[in-house]
């Protein structure tokens, strides 16, 4: 029976089948409409056979069919794609083709009662026509049922986790829709008193990992659904890691309500990242208060070509700002976020901008001229090894260009400046971390200094960790190691860090810039740390490997200025809580604006001399805290613990 179906789908498939084939089988079906026409007429209405055209004649009907279908090209159409088109052309040449039959047997038989041939052609008329028809469309039911058999035997079996009413939705919507590469064999739910039940007729199982390799092979099942975020999060370190090591694919499904019928299945459901497992419930923000701080606002944002910078200036877009500064020095990646909100945001007016914020003519140019309103900077070096070997580029960049956009907004009375800070800030060890804190303590002491009678700017900072996926982090490097085929290179197996996505920082920033208070710093929950040596078996386990066999891991050592651990706090800082759950205020110490402003301005004129080991010293000096680790920088450390007596 297989084969049968088989040798049926490939004549049916088959783009070159002879089109002569299916005239001949259009000419023969002619031919019978015809010939049972003619017994109708002869017995139905007892008429002698003087009163009918001689059978004969049935060679002339046939010979005006070939002329009229290869005219038309009735006989052209692909018949298992066939479409309303082919309906009208067969119609047009069924018609002229018994038109042309009529007037030849008026002139051939003028003597006949034209009513009889008039009804003969009638029922020619329609029985060839609805032969043609009936033809076409057995021949695409074929088809159909064939294609939809093989696919059916295709299809992957899957689990769909939950049964709540979008999981349930979710596998009726996989099942019934057969070019779908997924069929949900059963469902899987943590919820001991729903097993042993059924549900569109397929069983519900209990989750636990002792017992999914046994569903498994029972049913040859290859996929685990999940309908949520959060249910994938609940069961990331049970149920996934368990599908995991037994080689299931894990997948996310997007709610049923935005699934439309043109596109689905094709970006309904998808594999899970890493990302997807690093992430959490999703953070709920005061999108009211939020809009009413940036609705009809010009509003800046410095680094907007960058990982945090474009994405907060995505979500910007969506609280109707009237205008988005858009400043960068990165002139590519620049002119594809400005492509990508001319083409998104055509309400908004986008201002790219051009330039650099160590250059002071520069930024003074831009606020004279938009005078913004709200300005998040996120404009920064931030790469760790690359900084510990410039040590006078990060206090240009990091210092003194935040030292040049925090000034203008307080010279042209800017409502709001939102500094975009780091965890590295916390004790740091290398370049990168000092820069930014000494970036914090001139906010800050800015931000205490000034006279609310006679400035009303707003001076915030906000201090987060790693953000998933940002250029150059660890999850791209990994990424394209296990597609090179490994080794995956981590610095330290103990090594760990705070991870937190891209859009749920920003949405913390904004959230911070509403309810922020003038001087502040800000902390946002990071969640658990992640071990990073976790986080490579992880992405190497998701992409079908195994660690340590299909792919390496190889430890290389820290790198200039990493620690094992980042911390959001030093240990002489407290927090104090705000109205959001997921933000915190650091009470930090806090330093004379005058003392500061002198000791920063030193800095950065060492830092244009380009004397690297001035410059680190005097960041030391700045920031007490800060200890060089895997570093030649530690030598001044050792120095100034042989000088404090």
């Amino acid at each position: 029976m297989n084969d049968f179906k088989l040798r049926i789908s490939k004549i049916l498939i088959s783009r070159y089948t002879n089109r002569w084939i299916i005239l001949c089988i259009d000419l023969f079906l002619s031919a019978f409409a015809f010939a049972f026409s003619f017994w109708i007429m002869q017995t139905t209405y007892a008429l002698e056979n003087s009163s009918l055209p001689t059978f004969y004649t049935l060679f002339v009907y046939l010979f005006l069919c070939l002329i009229t279908y290869i005219s038309l090209k009735t006989h052209h159409g692909v018949i298992r794609y066939s479409s309303y088109h082919e309906i009208g052309r067969i119609i047009t040449a069924v018609f002229i083709s018994n038109l042309l039959f009529y007037l030849f047997l008026q002139l051939i038989y003028p003597h006949h009662l034209s009513g009889i041939l008039f009804s003969l052609l009638i029922k020619i008329s329609t029985f060839t026509f609805f032969s043609l028809i009936i033809f076409r469309y057995i021949i695409f039911r074929i088809y159909h049922y064939i294609t939809a058999s093989s696919h059916e035997n295709n299809r992957s079996a899957g689990l769909m986790f939950g049964i709540d009413a979008d999981s349930v939705a979710i596998a009726q919507m996989l099942n019934n829709n057969r070019q779908s590469p997924y069929k949900i064999t059963g469902f899987i739910t943590p919820d001991s008193n729903a097993c042993n039940q059924r549900i569109l007729d397929l069983p519900i199982f209990f989750a636990k990992k002792d017992s999914l390799q046994s569903i498994i092979h029972s049913y040859k099942v290859t996929s685990l659904i999940f309908s949520t975020q959060n249910d994938l999060l609940e069961e990331k370190d049970r149920l996934v890691q368990a599908g995991i090591l037994l080689n299931l694919q894990i997948l996310l499904a997007r709610s049923p309500k935005i699934w439309t019928e043109e596109k689905k299945d094709k970006h309904s459901i998808r594999p899970i990242q890493i990302e997807d497992l690093l992430g959490r419930t999703e953070i709920k923000i005061d999108l009211l208060d939020i809009q009413h701080d940036i609705k009809g606002k010009n509003i800046l944002v410095t680094g907007a070509a960058g990982s945090i910078g474009s994405e907060i200036v995505r979500q910007i877009a969506g609280f109707e700002p009237k205008t988005i500064i858009l400043f960068d020095i990165a002139e590519t990646p620049l002119y594809e976020i400005e492509t990508y909100l001319s083409d998104h945001c055509r309400d908004i007016n986008i201002i790219p901008v051009i330039g650099d914020v160590k250059r002071n003519e520069c930024m003074e140019k831009l606020f004279r001229q938009y005078h913004p309103e709200i300005i998040y900077h996120a404009a920064a070096y931030k790469h760790v090894p690359m900084m510990e070997r410039h040590p006078s580029e990060a206090i240009l960049t990091n210092v003194f260009g935040t030292k040049n956009v925090a000034g203008c907004a307080l010279k042209y009375n800017a409502e709001k400046f939102v500094m975009i800070s780091t965890d590295k800030a916390v004790n740091p060890s290398n370049v990168m971390g000092a820069s930014k804190r000494i970036a914090e303590i001139y906010v800050q002491s800015l931000a205490k200094h000034i006279d609310p009678k006679k400035s009303t700017t707003q001076f915030i900072t906000t201090r987060f960790g790693n953000v998933l996926g940002s250029n150059g982090s660890v999850i791209p490097r990994f990424k394209e190691q296990i597609e090179a085929g490994g080794p995956v290179t981590v610095t330290d197996k103990n090594i760990i860090r705070y991870f937190m996505t891209i859009p749920e920082a920003c949405r913390l920033v904004l959230q911070a810039s509403v309810h922020g208070e003038n001087g502040e710093i800000y902390l946002f929950d990071m969640g658990k740390p992640v071990k990073i040596d976790d986080l490579a078996r992880n992405m190497i386990q998701l992409a079908g490997f195994i660690p340590g066999k299909d792919i390496e891991i190889v430890y290389t050592g820290l790198r200039p200025g990493e620690k094992l651990y980042e911390e959001l706090l030093n240990n002489q800082e407290i927090t104090k809580p705000t109205t959001h759950p997921k933000i915190m205020v650091a009470q930090v110490a806090e330093f004379r604006f005058e003392e500061v402003s002198q000791r920063i301005e030193e800095l950065i004129a060492l830092a244009y001399e380009m004397k690297t080991i001035q410059v680190v010293q005097k960041m030391k000096d700045l920031v007490p805290e800060f200890l060089s680790l895997n570093s030649i920088y530690e030598q001044l450390d050792q120095k100034k613990m042989v000088e404090t007596p």
